[in-house]
């Protein structure tokens, strides 16, 4: 099985459907998820390789989870771990420098997080 074939798979199985490009406000290459009917992954990738893999899994994990009332920082972190986790059962590995970044964009997003909270509390 290829990893597109895995990824599209995946797609079916958790009856999503894949959008490379339309005229949404957000860029197809760093992916997102729209919450409609079909839950909708919206990712401009060949998903040619374990790392392309893992990015569109990461934004299948946003559509399988309900992710309402989390922080930024946690919805980011549940999504690699389940891409993570997922990639394994499906036999490929994850490459460190994609794991590594994972972990690297979850810090920032809990920093950034964490910044505007303590900016509201004091211009209070």
């Amino acid at each position: 099985m290829t990893m597109r074939e895995a990824f599209e798979a995946e797609l079916a199985a958790r009856g999503l459907a894949w959008c490379r490009a339309c005229c949404a406000a957000n860029s197809h290459a760093r992916g997102f998820v729209l919450d409609y009917s079909p839950k909708t992954v919206h990712l401009d990738s060949e998903i040619a390789t374990r790392s392309s893999l893992h990015r569109g899994l990461h934004e299948i994990g946003h559509a399988v989870h309900d992710q309402r009332g989390m922080r930024r920082f946690e919805k980011e972190r549940q999504a690699e771990e389940w891409a993570t986790e997922r990639m394994r059962e499906l036999g490929f590995s994850v490459p460190r420098k994609v794991a590594a970044a994972g972990r690297r964009y979850v810090a920032r997003m809990k920093r950034w997080g964490d910044n505007i909270r303590k900016k509201s509390r004091i211009s209070v």
